[in-house]
């Protein structure tokens, strides 16, 4: 066989080879989802992360032509859930709700949690993220940060604030606004805000971070909000200017707004990864799950690489925070 033949055959199996796996790529894609889909998610029913999952497995069956269901995994600080989507198969049909404090905070605090972020983790898109309400009792005489700075000084060691538990993205974004105005509180953790908002009321702490949970207390004056997390104000305090605009030179760059998400074990095939995104995205965008979350926070989407930028940073910010001494965690 002469050489021009050799190459000019090898060329045709070269694009005979490529073609195949173009070909397999799209069947593949065409063929997902090949059974029921899951939603796994590390809260129990009937909390913000249900609601937000439901709503958005009932957008998604009809886009991908298949049931979307959703399986609550409580505990552990969303170990139980995550490990349980990495024992899956990594075909796709295995889903994670994701959030700031599933990937940003709780691998920092837990060398036993048995996965990594970055690297077992494929992001698929944010969901929802809201700015929230930095929040006094109204016997605390401070109606901005300035004021609760001039407090807390003059009243050492009567500052208590309150979270949703040890190592929770509350309990870090309050250290690092404490670390800013320069003043120091008695963390007070709770097992979740609706036990912890009753003690605020109560004026059994005086501070906290607050979502939209709090708005009926925010509304009838038993709670007062003094500043908001975000670049925005947040939705159920909008009078409440950001903490970083507050003049406050060491707040210039606070800007702490939780988010979640969905993801999923890393090693699916790129299309669908692709394929997942762009459903979550519509489903995300439609009118029912916007007005359904509306009272959560802003429904805003990312792509898969921004959201593992995101992840990048706060796992940075958050780990400075923690070798500085301020978070403890017993």
């Amino acid at each position: 066989m002469q050489p021009r033949q050799i190459i000019r055959q090898a060329g045709h199996l070269a694009l005979a080879s490529l073609a195949a796996y173009w070909l397999a790529g799209s069947a593949r894609a065409q063929a997902f989802p090949s059974k029921p889909i899951t939603i796994v998610v590390a809260f129990a029913p009937g909390g913000p992360a249900d609601t937000m999952s439901r709503a958005v497995a009932q957008e998604l069956s009809p886009l991908l032509g298949q049931p979307v269901v959703v399986d609550n995994k409580a505990g552990a600080g969303g170990k139980i859930a995550m490990q349980a989507v990495l024992r899956a198969p990594r075909d796709g049909h295995t889903l994670a709700y994701i959030s700031s404090s599933i990937l940003s905070v709780a691998p920092l605090l837990d060398k036993e949690i048995g996965y990594d972020p970055l690297k077992d983790i494929q992001p698929l898109t944010t969901g929802l993220s809201s700015s929230n309400a930095i929040v006094v009792h109204p016997s605390i005489p401070a109606r901005n940060l300035r004021e609760l700075v001039t407090w807390a000084r003059a009243n050492p060691d009567k500052l208590n604030y309150g979270s949703i538990g040890i190592g929770s993205w509350y309990h870090l974004a309050t250290e690092k606004l404490l670390s800013g105005l320069g003043i120091e509180a008695t963390h007070v953790p709770y097992r979740g805000e609706a036990p912890a908002l009753v003690e605020l009321a109560a004026g059994q702490i005086q501070l906290m971070i607050v979502s939209g949970a709090g708005k009926a207390l925010l509304d009838d004056g038993r709670l007062v909000a003094i500043a908001s997390t975000g670049s925005r104000p947040a939705v159920h305090a909008p009078r409440a200017q950001p903490a970083r605009e507050s003049g406050i030179p060491a707040l210039a760059d606070y800007d702490e707004v939780p988010w979640v998400g969905f993801g999923l074990a890393a090693g699916a095939p790129p299309d669908v990864v692709t394929r997942l995104h762009q459903a979550l995205v519509r489903a995300l965008q439609s009118n029912e799950v916007r007005t359904r979350l509306a009272a959560f926070g802003d429904t805003v989407t990312s792509t898969p690489a921004e959201l593992q930028r995101i992840i990048q940073r706060e796992l940075q910010t958050n780990r400075q925070l923690i070798l500085s001494g301020r978070v403890k965690l017993n």
